[in-house]
């Protein structure tokens, strides 16, 4: 691999001492690029080694779904040999607890001595494009008539003023799960949600959803996740935006009557009138409750004790695998996902938008072997036969290869196929098979200075204890839904100016880098 070259400081190159990596396979193989001829004088791919990187890979002693994907793509391309780079773990010195480096410090490390992968998983396409870290696929992805099946605003996510960076490799979707055996024990009052139904009927569904404790521990809460409105919910009330207020062509608008909506709403239930909710939104709960409400439960989702949650379809394999081990606490649990309900605006009708995010796969820029990496990111992705053999393991061992994501290319038989593996996710598939209005959520990957937008920009310095204290972007937000300060102060401090500033100062790096490149 060849790259900018950066230089290595010192938490490189410990970094470096602890980097490995796994080949998939038991045999070594040279790296020409040239063809071969076999006995049979017919031509021949030559050997070729392909690194790989991804934080969905578990341990090799685990062997998930993702690592069989790669060891079957040596199977049916036994000239390809792929070594897995394993993320580096670090020991705290003083816990001895280990964790994996960050996605960024492991990128960085491997930046820094010319040596990334030749595909891996990418968690800010924006800020590695810019820094010279992918190689373009526009050429091969206009060859590939494949690419075209794929929805294409999930397509159109991966690139950049047209020009291709990375691929498409899983689509997940953001909104509500429901717990049917928690609600069916809520009593006589409850509602079961369903895909479809307006903002107004889950709020309602929460509340009937709910249960006071009787003997302690048995308590049910309605609804948790209402965090995430802000996000979400501008969307729905003015289709110009996009997650947290985005769009492409003016970046954030959090001076916007949407965001002010949404505001509004979350602070019902983060605010200082929270405690009016308690009794059916796990957030305004008051905490000194809870061990009446829910024992020792740490997550009172999983102990049965919830009705509706806010989380990604991601989460739907391993409670879907837990519910069938008599030993687990979700042991029985029926649980299917409805999405995020849709809005009645003015004027407009009713609005019903579905936050997606996108996982994606690049090539190291520089790689020796360009098609034959794109190959390989295409089976691991978008591609029909890679899901088919994703399939064909989760059918063959539902526990240790269960499957996530629904395909990418939206295929009947390969829908179908999925949701025989969650027979219970009938909500869900309405959703997967019907719906066609979406937000994309996945702005930290593909949105230029997303996180510093969002989170990590310096807002405004405050006093906390009698110190002067530097207040983030993202406290700020959390410190307007909790009441502790006005958004028209915000506004006024420049909290919009400030969002669109990281945004357009990020933009116009990887402006720069994509008119030299």
């Amino acid at each position: 691999m060849h790259t900018k070259h950066l230089a290595a400081t010192s938490l490189f190159m410990l970094l470096l001492a602890a980097c490995g990596s796994s080949s998939v396979g038991t045999d070594s193989s040279s790296t020409s690029a040239t063809t071969t001829s076999g006995d049979s004088g017919t031509s021949q791919p030559a050997p070729v080694t392909l690194r790989y990187a991804g934080w969905n890979l578990g341990t090799v002693g685990q062997n998930n779904i993702e690592r069989q994907l790669l060891a079957a793509y040596q199977e049916e391309n036994p000239h390809v040999t792929i070594e897995i780079i394993e993320r580096p773990v670090v020991i705290d010195e003083e816990t001895g607890s280990e964790s994996t480096v960050s996605w960024d410090e492991f990128f960085a490390t491997q930046a820094a001595i010319d040596n990334l992968p030749d595909v891996y998983m990418i968690y800010n396409l924006a800020g590695f494009t810019a820094q010279g870290w992918t190689e373009e696929l526009t050429d091969l992805v206009e060859a590939d008539p494949d690419f075209e099946l794929i929805p294409e605003d999930i397509r159109k996510s991966a690139s950049f003023n047209d020009r291709f960076f990375a691929l498409p490799q899983s689509l997940f979707y953001y909104g509500f799960f429901i717990n049917r055996t928690a609600i069916n024990r809520a009593g006589p009052r409850a509602v079961m949600p369903t895909y479809g139904m307006t903002y107004e009927q889950l709020m309602d569904a929460a509340e009937k959803d709910s249960k006071a404790p009787v003997e302690g521990g048995d308590g049910i809460i309605g609804i948790s996740g209402l965090d995430n409105l802000v996000n979400w919910m501008p969307a729905q009330l003015d289709p110009n935006l996009g997650w947290f207020t985005y769009n492409e062509t003016d970046g954030y608008h959090l001076d916007s009557p949407a965001f002010a909506s949404a505001v509004a709403e979350q602070l019902k239930y983060y605010g200082p009138g929270k405690s009016a909710y308690g009794g059916y939104v796990l957030d305004a709960l008051d905490p000194s409750k809870y061990a009446d409400y829910f024992g020792v439960s740490q997550n009172v989702f999983e102990s049965g004790n919830q009705s509706i949650r806010f989380e990604g379809s991601y989460s739907m394999r391993d409670w879907h695998t837990r519910s069938l081990d008599p030993n687990d606490s979700l042991y029985g649990a029926d649980i299917d996902f409805i999405g995020t309900p849709s809005w009645n605006v003015p004027e407009v009708g009713n609005v019903h938008r579905i936050p997606v995010v996108v996982d994606y796969l690049a090539v190291g820029k520089g790689t020796d072997y360009r098609e034959e990496a794109y190959k390989l990111a295409k089976w691991m992705g978008f591609s029909a036969e890679g899901y088919e053999k994703r399939l064909d393991l989760a059918e063959t061992n539902p526990a240790q290869s269960a499957l996530n994501f629904t395909p990418l290319i939206n295929r009947e038989d390969l829908v179908n196929r999925f949701f025989e593996l969650y027979p219970n996710m009938t909500e869900f598939k309405k959703i997967v098979v019907e719906h066609d209005q979406f937000i994309l959520e996945s702005l930290g990957k593909n949105v230029p200075g997303y996180w510093d937008s969002r989170s990590n920009a310096l807002f405004d310095t405050i006093q906390v204890g009698g110190v002067d204290t530097n207040r983030s972007i993202g406290q700020a937000v959390v410190d307007i839904y909790s009441g502790n300060l006005t958004l028209a102060d915000a506004l006024q401090k420049g909290l919009n100016t400030i969002a669109n500033q990281q945004w357009q100062t990020a933009k116009v790096a990887l402006d720069e880098y994509l008119a030299d490149n």
